[in-house]
């Protein structure tokens, strides 16, 4: 206790000290801009700039997809029966699920 007396009696006597610690803890806590929402404030733009770097990959591939689609009419038909199942009157669609290589106690785990 004595030492915290000793710190109050230090700052009231010492003008700069006092001030200066004021100054901090106003910045820090009570300023409009204070640094708790400065460093909010970076970390969501910094996973703000992630999100952007990623949905510019994915539209970076779906314009090249695009471009290759645009380029054939067999290429832009295969896609349309890979992706919608579309199909000509006199065909049929047969979907084969894919077994994965798992063991039964891997997917006993899973659930």
């Amino acid at each position: 206790m004595h030492r915290l007396f000793g710190f109050f009696r230090l700052l009231y006597s010492n003008f700069y000290a006092g001030t200066g610690l004021l100054f901090l803890v106003w910045v820090t806590f009570f300023d409009g801009n204070d640094l708790i929402s400065l460093i909010s404030n970076k970390m969501k733009l910094a996973e703000t700039e992630s999100e952007i770097a990623y949905y510019q990959e994915k539209i970076n591939a779906v314009v090249a997809e695009g471009q290759k689609l645009r380029g054939t009419p067999d290429a832009m038909e295969r896609f349309a029966r890979e992706r919608f199942l579309m199909k000509k009157d006199n065909e049929d669609i047969f979907l084969f699920k894919e077994e994965s290589n798992t063991s039964i106690f891997d997917r006993l785990l899973k659930d």
